[in-house]
């Protein structure tokens, strides 16, 4: 590009170059490239091409580079309102963030600065834009939400223990399981949801964790309202990268209830044996001897019509008492619904 008039002809690439070191300009790393007030681009670098995707050629203006790698048109905007700032204003720098799509079709994230220099008799107002790539970092971000959104969102509390004992990590089920809110309980011993008589159970469970071994039972615990919770626990070793366990995880499921209702089954089911099994064998019998009798002859039509009618009665006594057993389960497992979804209940 020529100069100003009455100047030496000096290309803006060969100023460029002056000004930004051999060894910027081919990082693979930290995107350069540089613009006037035309948009043209001067100097594009090989961290851009390798970000990117695309050569100097591909994009040699700033309307290409943001058709090609800003198709959502609100970061076009947001450039665009960047490039107002510094014509309104004497912001020497701006800084500001943005989502590209690159030539193959990857979706990156950019912290770019903007600097501006100003014009001089040998070159016109330059903008030179640098460019880091923190797509890792947002991810991390993102994958951290996302699992922050399913550990509150688990129904099963999950606990992260420092390995002393103390609670670094307390999520919604926990809260509900246990009745502390989370700023009740970090910083808290876990131990002191363990009944008196169980703690060196528990510590001996710890001390195997911190040492690298899983744990998986059923462990009786405490509320803070202090009532008796069956709990099935998974606690887990957590280790750092040089292998040391510098905490442990615990995903903690309320047995209570399933455990109340399993025993309430088995209460039903022996009822039902002790009800059931010996009237149906005593008709069985009488019904076989009956048979046996008819066979010989012992019995005439009146005798077994009355003999009939003797197992009707038995076996509608049993029907009855299945019919009464059917209901008291069904009544049972209905009222147990109430306790644990009353929102679902009409």
């Amino acid at each position: 590009m020529p100069g100003k008039e009455g100047t030496p002809q000096t290309t803006t690439a060969v100023i460029l170059h002056t000004i930004l070191p051999q060894v910027i300009q081919n990082t693979d790393h930290l995107i350069i490239f540089c613009t006037d007030d035309t948009g043209e681009i001067f100097l594009w670098n090989r961290a851009a091409e390798i970000l990117t995707g695309y050569s100097h050629a591909e994009v040699p203006d700033m309307a290409t580079l943001l058709r090609v790698a800003y198709p959502d048109s609100t970061y076009r905007e947001i450039i665009a309102s960047v490039r107002d700032t510094f014509r309104k204003k004497s912001t020497k720098s701006v800084h500001y963030e943005t989502k590209i799509k690159t030539k193959n079709k990857q979706i990156r994230y950019i912290s770019w600065t903007i600097e501006r220099i100003p014009e001089t008799v040998l070159s016109p107002q330059l903008y030179v834009t640098t460019g880091t790539d923190v797509t890792h970092a947002r991810q991390s971000e993102s994958d951290a939400l996302l699992l922050s959104e399913i550990v509150n969102s688990s129904h099963d509390a999950i606990v992260g223990i420092s390995p002393d004992g103390s609670i670094l990590t307390w999520n919604r089920a926990a809260e509900e399981i246990f009745g502390y809110e989370a700023t009740e309980s970090i910083g808290e011993p876990f131990s002191r949801h363990i009944p008196d008589e169980k703690k060196d159970f528990f510590a001996s469970i710890l001390m195997n964790v911190t040492s690298g071994q899983d744990f998986r039972g059923n462990i009786a615990c405490l509320s803070k309202a202090q009532k008796m919770i069956t709990t099935s626990i998974t606690f887990s070793p957590i280790s750092g990268e040089e292998g040391a366990v510098e905490g442990i995880s615990a995903i903690i499921r309320d047995m209570t209830q399933e455990l109340s209702m399993q025993q309430t089954m088995r209460g039903y089911i022996s009822e039902a044996t002790m009800r059931l099994n010996h009237p149906a064998e005593l008709v069985e019998g009488n019904i076989t001897s009956l048979i046996e009798r008819i066979r010989e002859g012992d019995f005439d039509d009146e005798d077994i019509l009355i003999e009939l009618q003797v197992q009707q009665k038995a076996l509608s006594q049993i029907n009855h008492n299945l019919r009464e057993l059917s209901q008291a389960i069904i009544g049972h497992f209905k009222d147990t619904e109430e306790v644990i979804l009353p929102d679902t209940i009409q």
